[in-house]
C-alpha cells in the first residue's frame, strides 16, 4: 500500500491562509470561461488548490474542492437558470439550475480529494496520475451529473489559446483538459505551503524543483509549435471553392414557439421566407433554417405528421399542387415553395415522426406519447425530402426525461421531478427520442476541381456540440469524408447570455478534433463560419450586434483538399476519458484501504499504549 507522506496538520490563521489560498482556484476558473473569458487563464486555474490540498484533510479537501466548483459552475452556466419558461414557473427552472451546477461542484470535491490522497503519498510518483483522475471525473459528465451533461470541461478554456488548441486533433478535449492539469501540477511542485505556519515556499527537491516544472512548460512549448506548423498546412490547403451557404437567422422570440402563438408564427414564417428568397437571388447553393424552425413537423418523405394519407395527394408524383403555395400548412408551403419559386436545396430543423421500424422499446406509447425525432431535413432543388438526420444526443429535461424507464422498477417519483421541470420549463413534458443513425449528406457541386462530384456534408443540432463522441460517430467511418459540417441550433432560450459564447467554442474544438470547418445556423445566434483550425472566420452581425438579431447570412465554409479524419477521429478517440474515469475506482479503493490500514494501526498503538501503563500488566 502507498504509504503517506507525514504531514503536519494545521490550526488557527496557518489553516484559514491554505482555504483561502486554495480557493482562488474557484475564482480562476470562473475567469477562465465566458462571460468573463479571460484567455490562458485555464492554464493555471488549478494551481492554487493543487499546491493547497496536501496540507488539508480527507473530508477538507472534498470541501475544497467542492467550494472551488461552485462559482465556476454557478457564474458560468448562471444563464441555465434564467431561461425563458412557461409564465409562473421561473422558480422550477431556477431549481433545477441550482441542483445541476452545486451536483456539478460535487464531482469537483471527489477529484480533489483523490488528487490530494495523490498528492500525499511517499516517492511523489503518484501525483502523475493527478491529471488522468480529474479528466476521469470531468469524463464522468458525460454518463451522470445526474443526467449526462458534459458543460464547461477545463479544456474549453483554451479554445482562445489558438496554437495549442491544434493539438485536439491528436487528443481531443480530453487532452486539452490534461493539459491543463498537467501545467498547473508542474508549476504547483515547485512551490508549497510548508511548515506550521503554511508558508509559501519554494520546493527543495531538485526533482519536483525543476523536472516537473520543466516538462509542463516543454509540453506547452512543443504543442504550440505543433500549432504553428498545423494552422500553416490547413490554410495551405484551402482551396476558397466551398458552396455559397445562405443561413437564415430569423430571431423567433421563443416565447412564442412556446406557446404557439397562432399570430406571430405565421409572420415570422413569411419573415424566413422572406430572407430566404433574399439568400437564393445571391446566388446561395443551400439555405439553412435553424433548429425546428419547420413549423408543424413533418415526416421524413416530407408529408403530414399525424395525418400523412391526408398530405399525400398534394404530391402527386413528388411534385407539390400549387395550392399548396397558400396553404397554411406548413411544410407542404415550403415544398411548394422550392419546386415552383427557389428552386434551390435547402437544411431545415424540424419535428419529425419515429418510423414504425425504430419503435424499438415495446414499453414506450409512441401513438399516444408524443414521441419524436428533433432532425435536420434535407430538401433538393425540388422540394423532395432526400436525407435526414435525427438528433441522438439530447438535452435532459428540455428534449427527453432522464431515467424514464425507471417507472418500470417503481421509481416513477424520479420521472415525476423531472417531468415537472419540464412542464415549468415549456408548458408540456417534451419526449423527443434519440436517433439510430448517422447520416453524410451529399449537395450538388460547382467547383470545377470536383469535376462534377457532390460535395458531402455532416449534420448535428444544437447540444450536440458539447460531445466530442457525437462528431466522432459522424466522422471515423463515413462513406466519404465530409468537406465541411452545419451545426443548426436554436438557441432562443438563453437570450443573450454566456451560453452562446460558450457554444460557439464548444464547436471550434469540434472543428479541430475532426479538422471539419462548420456552419453555424442558428434562430436568434452566433451564427458563423469555423474554419478547420477552430478560428472564426465569418461571423453574422447586425448594427454590432451578433445575437438577437435578424437576417440572413452569405458564406462559404473554408473547405480543405481532400480531407481526411485525424489521429483523435481514427484512433485516440475517447480512450484518455476511459482511461481517465477507470482509474478513478483503483484510487478509491487504495484510498478505502489505507484509511483501514490506518484506523487498525492506530487501534493497535493505543492498546500497547494501555498495556504499557503502570498497574494494568499482570
Amino acid at each position: 500500500m502507498l504509504k503517506a507522506r507525514e504531514i503536519e496538520p494545521l490550526k488557527g490563521k496557518p489553516r484559514l491562509k491554505v482555504w483561502l489560498f486554495g480557493a482562488l482556484s474557484g475564482v480562476l476558473l470562473t475567469l477562465s470561461q465566458p462571460p468573463l473569458d479571460i484567455p490562458l487563464v485555464g492554464l493555471v486555474a488549478l494551481l492554487p488548490l493543487l499546491i493547497a490540498l496536501p496540507r488539508l484533510s480527507p473530508g477538507g479537501s472534498w470541501l475544497m474542492g467542492w467550494l472551488v466548483g461552485m462559482p465556476y459552475f454557478w457564474v458560468n452556466q448562471w444563464w441555465l437558470g434564467q431561461m425563458v419558461t412557461d409564465p409562473g414557473n421561473e422558480w422550477i427552472i431556477f431549481a433545477m439550475f441550482a441542483f445541476v451546477a452545486t451536483a456539478q461542484a460535487c464531482f469537483f470535491g471527489f477529484a480533489a480529494m483523490q488528487a490530494r490522497w495523490l498528492l500525499t503519498r511517499q516517492g511523489y510518483w503518484p501525483m502523475l496520475l493527478v491529471p488522468l483522475v480529474w479528466l476521469g471525473f470531468e469524463f464522468a459528465h458525460e454518463f451522470y451529473t445526474p443526467a449526462p451533461y458534459p458543460w464547461l470541461p477545463l479544456g474549453l478554456s483554451l479554445a482562445d489559446f489558438t496554437l495549442f488548441a491544434q493539438t485536439a486533433d491528436i487528443w481531443g478535449q480530453y487532452g486539452l483538459t490534461f493539459s491543463c492539469v498537467f501545467f498547473a501540477l508542474g508549476l504547483s511542485v515547485a512551490v508549497g505551503l510548508d511548515g506550521p505556519a503554511a508558508k509559501l515556499t519554494r520546493r527543495t527537491e531538485l526533482v519536483f524543483r525543476r523536472v516537473l516544472p520543466g516538462a509542463a512548460l516543454v509540453l506547452v512549448l512543443l504543442g504550440c509549435v505543433y500549432g504553428f506548423v498545423r494552422i500553416r498546412q490547413i490554410e495551405a490547403r484551402e482551396t476558397g471553392d466551398g458552396p455559397l451557404i445562405a443561413c437564415v437567422q430569423g430571431n423567433l422570440a421563443q416565447e412564442v414557439k412556446v406557446s404557439n402563438d397562432p399570430e406571430r408564427l405565421p409572420k415570422s414564417w413569411a419573415e424566413h421566407m422572406q430572407l430566404t428568397e433574399q439568400g437564393v437571388q445571391q446566388g446561395a447553393e443551400l439555405v439553412c433554417w435553424a433548429e425546428t424552425m419547420l413549423f408543424g413537423g413533418t415526416t421524413r418523405d416530407g408529408l403530414m405528421r399525424g395525418s400523412p394519407e391526408l398530405a399525400a395527394p398534394y404530391f402527386p408524383d413528388n411534385i407539390p399542387d400549387q395550392r399548396l403555395l397558400n396553404s397554411g400548412w406548413y411544410p407542404g408551403n415550403l415544398r411548394a415553395r422550392i419546386y415552383y419559386d427557389l428552386k434551390t436545396p435547402m437544411l431545415v430543423g424540424a419535428i419529425t415522426e419515429i418510423p414504425q421500424q425504430e419503435r424499438i422499446h415495446a414499453w414506450k406509447d409512441y401513438e399516444r406519447g408524443g414521441r419524436v425525432y428533433n432532425t435536420a431535413l434535407l430538401y433538393d432543388a425540388q422540394g423532395k425530402p432526400v436525407a435526414s438526420y435525427d438528433k441522438r444526443y439530447l438535452v435532459p429535461g428540455g428534449e427527453y426525461i432522464p431515467l424514464e424507464n425507471l417507472e418500470l422498477a417503481g421509481w416513477a417519483p424520479v420521472r415525476d421531478i423531472v417531468e415537472g421541470y419540464s412542464q415549468g420549463l415549456q408548458g408540456y413534458t417534451s419526449r423527443v427520442e434519440p436517433g439510430l443513425r448517422t447520416t453524410t449528406f451529399r449537395l450538388p457541386g460547382k467547383a470545377e476541381r470536383l469535376k462534377g462530384r457532390a460535395w458531402a456534408f455532416t449534420t448535428t443540432i444544437c447540444y450536440e456540440y458539447a460531445w466530442p463522441g457525437c462528431y466522432i460517430e459522424l466522422h471515423e467511418k463515413p462513406e466519404r469524408y465530409p468537406d465541411f459540417h452545419i451545426n443548426i441550433s436554436n438557441e432562443g432560450w438563453f437570450k443573450e447570455s454566456a451560453e452562446l459564447d460558450q457554444a460557439v467554442d464548444f464547436c471550434r474544438i469540434r472543428c479541430i478534433e475532426s479538422r471539419v470547418p462548420m456552419v453555424r445556423a442558428t434562430n436568434t445566434g452566433i451564427t458563423c463560419t469555423i474554419d478547420a483550425a477552430g478560428r472564426v472566420r465569418e461571423l453574422f452581425t447586425v448594427n454590432g450586434k451578433d445575437r438577437e438579431v435578424g437576417g440572413v447570412m452569405l458564406a462559404r465554409p473554408d473547405v480543405l483538399d481532400e480531407p481526411q479524419a485525424t489521429m483523435f477521429v481514427l484512433l485516440v478517440n475517447r480512450g484518455l476519458g476511459w482511461l481517465g474515469m477507470l482509474l478513478l475506482a483503483p484510487v478509491a479503493l487504495a484510498m478505502v484501504a489505507g484509511r483501514i490500514q490506518e484506523r487498525m494501526r492506530r487501534k493497535r498503538v493505543a492498546s500497547a499504549q494501555a498495556e504499557a501503563k503502570p498497574g494494568t500488566g499482570s
